[in-house]
């Protein structure tokens, strides 16, 4: 079978085209970079060089699928410009949904993101939870209008199916700086780590390897125009991070920061931009976001898919020997 993979140089995109390819079928690997291509040397892996937003590129990519996997996003909780935001994760989306309906393409799965539905006031939310707070990362935002626009495409016929992980972590590649394996990373090399003080909010810990999976049995399973959260353990931040010390027998400390310091260490950032052009890691916007719960069911998965988790330590014993391994730690 021939799959395309956008977003495949990506972290999930990476796992999911090499995980397709090892099931036999032959996988189009949609790429916006050369340097990332050394990550697809499967022999059931054909590289395309291009962009979500290149209409006719997009097209080549996808001729001859009859599934598409679309995990291409631009991800981040800032960027010079917001409007790449909605650029590549609607328009782009579009551009996808709108290539598939035209080739014919037999079911199509969207990656967004649990973001869009939390942050969690009171229990761990599910698909058809209300969000009760407004937007404020442009990321979340762009990624609930492209899941409208699926919903839209879905209730014209199209068969299309949308995916919400939630915080991602376990073997892979390690990109930015403030992705989960990143964070993991530095726990392990130097010995410190920061979280939000008191340190008890609770976010859901998604294993890698379980998301992939789920995004398999959301093309093999999944209802059109339904919605999966595909989650993991719900945990706080220091419990998370102790069972990583624990685990990896090291003496790492775990430095809780108030809301008021990280306020204003991201508004010297944003300074710091202005003045000499320095990239900001977060903005103030953020921070509330940091100090708010991100709590998630994936009881739908489970009983629709048959999606599972892996237990967390489990998980996180593969994630150190992975990093250790592969010398980011």
């Amino acid at each position: 079978m021939k799959i395309l993979v956008t977003g495949a140089s990506g972290y999930l995109g990476n796992k999911l085209a090499n995980k397709l390819a090892g099931l036999g079928n032959e996988v189009h690997a949609l790429v916006r970079s050369s340097s990332s291509i050394h990550f697809l040397q499967h022999p059931h892996i054909k590289i395309f060089k291009g962009d979500i937003l290149d209409k006719e590129g997009l097209m080549t990519a996808m001729h001859g699928c009859t599934q598409v996997y679309h995990a291409a996003a631009k991800v981040g909780a800032w960027a010079k410009d917001p409007a790449v935001f909605y650029d590549v994760n609607v328009e782009g989306t579009m551009n996808v949904l709108d290539a598939a309906r035209a080739l014919g393409v037999e079911k199509t799965i969207f990656t967004s993101t649990s973001g869009v539905i939390g942050p969690t006031l009171n229990k761990p939310l599910e698909e058809n939870d209300s969000r009760q707070i407004d937007f404020v990362i442009d990321y979340d935002l762009s990624k609930k209008q492209a899941e409208d626009i699926v919903a839209a495409y879905a209730k014209e016929g199209m068969n299309v199916v949308t995916v919400s992980p939630s915080k991602v972590y376990g073997p892979g590649n390690v990109s930015h700086s403030l992705t989960a394996n990143a964070i993991i990373a530095t726990f392990l090399q130097k010995r410190i780590t920061f979280i939000p003080s008191p340190g008890n909010n609770c976010v859901c810990f998604a294993f890698a390897d379980d998301v992939v999976a789920g995004h398999i049995l959301a093309m093999e399973k999944g209802r059109s125009g339904e919605r999966y959260i595909l989650g993991g353990i719900n945990i706080s931040y220091y419990d998370f991070f102790h069972r990583i010390r624990t685990l990896a027998h090291c003496r790492a400390r775990i430095i809780r920061l108030s809301k008021g310091t990280i306020k204003t260490w991201a508004g010297l950032q944003e300074i710091t931009h202005k003045v000499f052009g320095v990239p900001v890691r977060f903005p103030v916007k953020s921070v509330d976001h940091v100090f708010s719960n991100y709590t998630f069911s994936s009881r739908k998965a489970i009983e629709e898919l048959g999606y599972s988790i892996t237990p967390l330590d489990e998980a996180l014993l593969q994630t150190i020997h992975f990093l250790k391994s592969n010398q980011h730690a």
